[in-house]
């Protein structure tokens, strides 16, 4: 006498009619992070909680089929079953999709769109001296006392004395001035006034006007630069290959749902339809 499959399978966990079978349980190793199984695997306090875990957990969802359709809930949770199958279904059949070898489009793309992909901004270094003004403070005297000491500066004077003795920015104070970092113009890092000057500044050397931001009153002397360019095609591949990769996810994504769109041999209770709806028209 042949037995039916589901009466062949060994249960290897059984609790007031609720049974784990050794290939479900096979697929909860399988599916468990290693940590959880080295732990179960050698200490039985741990293995006991696990066991507990599977088992209350499928005795909460086996409750679930006592739901009639008279419960308030019974909709609620056959749409989350609905929705998490076809989430299920949806992500396997758009993984099935063939993937094109990438590497040609990719150079391809970037060829057309290297600005996009490859070029690099100009960054440029840069010391300050810092006159401390809080926002909403008169800065008239301020302003002067700046501006004599920028036409002093651009006279010869010694800019990392002057740092020393007028600057009121600690932390670049310990530096003779420096920022200490490479800026490109409208760095988000850096207050918008500050990078807009340092990129106003013509040579090397020079001296941007005294320019005004939150923390006060800055003269800022350009340091370095380093000119904009372009990346070579392998440093930025791997970001171009991400987006074709999504791209053409998208792709697969629209074209697997466009084969289950409604066909037209579909058939519409067009009057039950009204009359459902008839509530909710304005």
């Amino acid at each position: 006498m042949l037995m039916p499959a589901a009466a062949l399978a060994q249960v290897v966990i059984s609790d007031e009619g609720v049974d784990i079978t050794r290939e479900e349980f096979e697929a909860v190793l399988a599916t468990s992070p290693d940590k959880i199984k080295r732990r179960a695997a050698n200490d039985l306090g741990d293995r006991f909680e696990l066991i507990t875990q599977l088992i209350a957990s499928r005795k909460v969802a086996a409750t679930a089929e006592t739901l009639d359709k008279d419960d308030p809930g019974y909709w609620e949770l056959q749409f989350k079953l609905l929705t998490a199958k076809e989430q299920f279904m949806f992500e396997r059949l758009v993984a099935d999709y063939d993937l094109p070898d990438f590497d040609e489009l990719a150079r391809e793309r970037y060829k057309t769109q290297k600005d996009k992909y490859a070029r690099y901004p100009e960054l440029r270094a840069s010391s300050h001296i810092l006159f401390r003004s809080p926002p909403g403070e008169d800065r008239t005297e301020l302003r002067e006392k700046a501006a004599l000491v920028l036409e002093e500066l651009r006279a010869g004077a010694d800019f990392e004395a002057y740092v020393q003795e007028y600057s009121e920015d600690p932390g670049s104070k310990k530096r003779a001035g420096s920022l200490d970092r490479w800026i490109r113009l409208g760095d988000p890092k850096i207050t918008p006034p500050y990078s807009g000057a340092l990129f106003e500044i013509d040579e090397i050397g020079g001296y941007s006007e005294v320019t005004d931001s939150q923390f006060g009153l800055h003269i800022i002397r350009l340091d370095g630069i380093q000119e904009s360019g372009y990346a070579e095609y392998e440093t930025v591949r791997p970001k171009i290959i991400s987006d074709l990769r999504a791209e053409y996810k998208t792709l697969a994504a629209k074209e697997v749902r466009a084969r289950f769109h409604l066909t037209d041999d579909a058939f519409i209770d067009g009057d039950a339809m009204e009359e459902l709806l008839a509530p909710y028209k304005e």
